[in-house]
């Protein structure tokens, strides 16, 4: 059972030192399976401490290269959004946000390639509360200069993406979207640079038990975008509009022309991008996905 549960990263998650495991179960989580994701597990069981016999349960989370598709070239490079190793610094670094409002997991250990956290549970966040704590810790925090924060990761990924809609059962001003990546990234590079999660989407925010915090789980793509980039992530996951609530969040640390700018351009191609994905699968995109991101990207974008 040692393999699974280090004796440092049992002191922490007993806070105490001196315990032993008594049992230990391994439960795999299913749906977590980012670019550099090697396994997620639940781990649980008892501990014996002193004369005392206590429940626990944590998160195992390791990592991996990333080896195949069209990002394994770039994923080398500390910059670039699939780097391997970066949510493993990022736990070690304490950059991660600690709140009020906005919190990381509590890390137990990073051991090797795999990090150890509190298990946050699995009630979700409510997205207006999420999008507006989330414009809180970015007005509140200010980009450390450190190597290995993921680069732009929408331009990346654009980078190596050539969509062929030749055929494609879709509006004509989603493929319009698309044709305009370049200006559009142009654009998006004049706009303020924050702090982003990376992964901003509604399953991976969790409502803390007293609800004074969000728990945003999977820093992988922790780094460096525009301001407005990781509300257009919870906007395409919920189909819902929030830029009020993160706005208020900001409290004007901001331009509100740049923060919408951010966020519909954004929303416009990665939006764009994922109804490529889905078609170009066989798959049929979620009610009303194809009548949002044409709405949400194009109502002030153009101005």
């Amino acid at each position: 059972m040692e393999d699974l549960l280090p004796q440092a990263v049992l002191d922490a998650v007993l806070g105490r030192p001196g315990g032993s495991l008594v049992s230990c179960r391994n439960e795999s989580i299913t749906g977590s399976s980012g670019a550099a994701t090697d396994g997620v597990t639940r781990l649980s069981g008892q501990a014996r401490v002193g004369r005392d016999q206590v429940s626990f349960t944590a998160i195992r989370k390791s990592c991996r290269p990333l080896t195949t598709g069209r990002h394994a070239a770039g994923a080398a490079d500390p910059r670039h959004w699939a780097n391997w190793r970066r949510e493993l610094l990022a736990y070690a670094s304490g950059l991660l946000p600690k709140g009020p409002g906005l919190v990381a997991p509590r890390c137990y250990g990073v051991i090797g390639d795999t990090v150890y956290l509190a298990d946050a549970g699995a009630t979700p966040e409510a997205p207006p509360v999420a999008a507006h704590r989330l414009g809180r810790w970015q007005a509140g925090v200010t980009v450390p200069d450190v190597p290995w924060l993921s680069g732009h990761q929408l331009a990346q990924r654009i980078a190596v993406s050539d969509l062929d809609w030749t055929g494609m059962d879709v509006p004509p001003s989603i493929p319009a979207l698309w044709d305009e990546r370049h200006e559009l990234l142009r654009r998006l590079d004049q706009v303020p640079r924050v702090l982003v999660h990376g992964d901003f989407s509604h399953g991976n925010l969790v409502a803390a038990g007293d609800g004074a915090d969000t728990v945003a789980l999977d820093w992988a793509t922790f780094g460096v975008g525009p301001v407005g980039a990781d509300l257009a992530s919870l906007a395409l996951t919920t189909l819902g509009r929030y830029l009020p609530d993160y706005l208020d969040g900001l409290a004007g640390r901001f331009d509100a022309a740049d923060v919408e700018l951010g966020y519909r351009a954004t929303l416009a191609l990665t939006g764009a991008g994922r109804i490529h994905w889905m078609l170009s699968r066989g798959m049929k995109p979620p009610a009303g996905y194809l009548d949002f991101v044409a709405a949400e990207a194009t109502s002030r974008l153009y101005r």
